[in-house]
């Protein structure tokens, strides 16, 4: 165990080294673009199957004890050491994050986002999943966040180099907001390591429990620095701006590790530093956070129900940015009720965020890939996708995603923001219960809207609506406007062809979307399962997760 984390973390590093030396005469296939592919599907392969054998001989009798550990003395004098390891909070993580890279991988293998070389694209996905894997297996402060920072230049060069229009500004946009909060970050995590003379995040999470030795001014100081630098990866409004820009340009793979895995690095801080080390500090903050969190929610669903509405020119993808301030606030509300049902519901959303909307960002670049745009007034005009239609098994999928999503009972996105609400019923102690019980009232009316806006797209973009659009502006290429030679197109299995204008005869076909392809079952399959099998069987999550809080909330007690 204990060498199969350390092969989880270490692995993706080599590999990402070895994807940028000359692959081997025999292994160079077709051509050294298509080895490079290969090997990058390779190596994350290796790396989840490591990490499901970490879940398989994990001791799930004793979720809350630190388990595969390694304990290394590596910079003596400053105390830092590259200490490892995995309970029932940080395991879930572990996995979930190699499964996304491992799809990802797989799913570029077979489309590969335009951009410069397919090495230094394999490389950089593979030192992003290194980060990230590292980020959730480090005991160290110091580890922390250099396995934090780790990821945001593979993330701003996938961004900036691979990435669609406006890409260079989103790209700086992200690097800038992320990078100023990790100045501040830091500060707060030596303050930390200073005053109570150790790194080392076990002991500080065991000795600095109810009866902390750090003084009430010191934890204040040290949960506003690593609170704001956690809040601007989570993202928590109003830090939340740089997000939906960098989803918008991002290349599909970007965008699903960016949501599925990137995110969820700041609200595991909150939960594994901020809880356990600063508990005073994290308990006067509370309800600022809970505060910022139901603005969040309310917020991202308003936002996404304008970019949803007719004639607002709203981009698909920019809307599933947006929805995800609204569900990772709720992951922020949970742990700011301090209570072990709202975090135990905040840790099951943020694995349920990354399964559902790392889907749906999925089915989005594929649907761009298809369609040429994800402006929703063109996907849901006269010549729109029309998805059930045209694309059945696609337009039903995404129809999936959307009710997972909005967290339909049956289905993973339903426990947790059920869970953080509950904690927000019954916050902690010392908390307000009235100012809570608004911010509960605040995330059911999230809720509601997230619904709203969710049956919104599925109705404009998989029934195609009634909505009409003006000849010679449907957005569509020259060929296919009236009076262009369609012959060819409407002998297309699957062609609709739709009246153009008023004129008795007059008809044109819109253009033809594929259904799913085989790489795409295989890259997609698992997220839908997985949604579905989290749903039904939330207990296999909860049952790992619930007695690692209870310890953590305790004081290592």
């Amino acid at each position: 165990m204990q060498l199969l984390l350390a092969a989880v973390v270490a692995l993706p590093l080599l590999g990402a080294v070895a994807a940028l030396l000359p692959a081997p005469p025999g292994l160079k296939g077709r051509d050294p673009d298509q080895a490079v592919l290969r090997h990058g599907v390779t190596v994350t392969g290796v790396v989840l199957a490591a990490a499901v054998a970490l879940a398989v001989g994990f001791d799930h009798d004793h979720p809350a004890r630190m388990q595969a550990t390694t304990d290394i003395s590596w910079i003596q004098a400053l105390g830092i050491r590259i200490h490892l390891g995995i309970d029932g909070i940080s395991l879930p993580l572990l996995v979930l994050t190699a499964l996304l890279t491992f799809l990802c991988a797989l799913y570029s293998y077979f489309h590969l986002p335009a951009g410069p070389s397919p090495k230094a694209f394999v490389a950089l996905l593979l030192v992003l999943e290194a980060g990230t894997l590292a980020t959730f297996a480090v005991l160290d402060l110091v580890l922390f966040f250099l396995a934090f920072e780790m990821v945001l230049i593979p993330m701003y060069f996938l961004i900036a180099r691979w990435g669609g229009a406006q890409r260079t500004y989103a790209a700086w946009k992200f690097i800038l907001y992320t990078l100023l909060g990790s100045v501040v970050m830091l500060l707060g995590l030596l303050l930390v390591g200073l005053k109570s003379g150790t790194f080392d995040m076990v002991a500080l999470a065991t000795d600095n429990g109810p009866k902390s030795q750090l003084s009430h001014t010191v934890q204040l100081l040290a949960v506003l620095a690593i609170g704001i630098g956690l809040a601007v990866k989570a993202p928590m409004w109003p830090l939340h701006s740089w997000l939906p820009d960098a989803h918008t340009a991002a290349p599909t793979v970007g965008s699903v590790l960016l949501a599925g895995v990137l995110l969820k690095m700041g609200t595991y801080g909150f939960v594994r530093i901020a809880l356990p080390i600063a508990p005073d500090g994290m308990h006067t903050f509370a309800p600022y956070l809970a505060a910022f969190a139901a603005v969040g929610i309310v917020y991202g669903s308003l936002a996404c129900l304008a970019l949803a509405r007719r004639g607002a020119k709203g981009d698909l993808k920019r809307l599933i940015a947006y929805s995800s301030v609204g569900h990772m606030g709720f992951v922020l509300l949970g742990i700011a009720t301090m209570t072990p049902t709202g975090v135990n519901g905040a840790l099951f959303a943020n694995i349920a965020h990354g399964l559902i909307t790392g889907l749906l960002f999925f089915l989005v670049g594929a649907l761009k890939d298809r369609y040429g745009t994800t402006d929703l007034d063109r996907l849901a005009g006269r010549t729109g996708a029309a998805l059930y239609g045209r694309a059945p098994r696609f337009g039903g999928l995404l129809a999936f995603g959307a009710i997972a999503s909005l967290g339909l009972p049956g289905l993973a996105g339903f426990w947790g923001e059920m869970l953080a609400m509950f904690g927000a019923f019954e916050p902690a102690a010392g908390l307000s219960r009235p100012a809570f019980l608004t911010f509960m009232a605040l995330a059911g009316l999230g809720t509601l809207l997230t619904a709203a806006y969710l049956l919104i797209v599925v109705r404009r973009v998989c029934m195609g609506g009634k909505e009409t659009a003006a000849a010679g502006t449907t957005g569509l290429p020259a060929s296919e406007e009236p009076g262009a030679d369609a012959a060819a197109a409407s002998e297309e299995p699957g062609a609709v062809a739709i009246a153009a204008s008023e004129e008795p005869g007059a008809t044109r076909t819109a253009p033809v979307i594929p259904d799913l392809a085989r790489y795409e079952y295989a890259a997609w399959t698992p997220l839908a399962m997985l949604t579905v099998l989290a749903g039904l069987w939330p207990a296999a999550l909860l049952g790992l997760t619930d007695p690692a809080v209870q310890q953590l909330l305790g004081g290592g007690k």
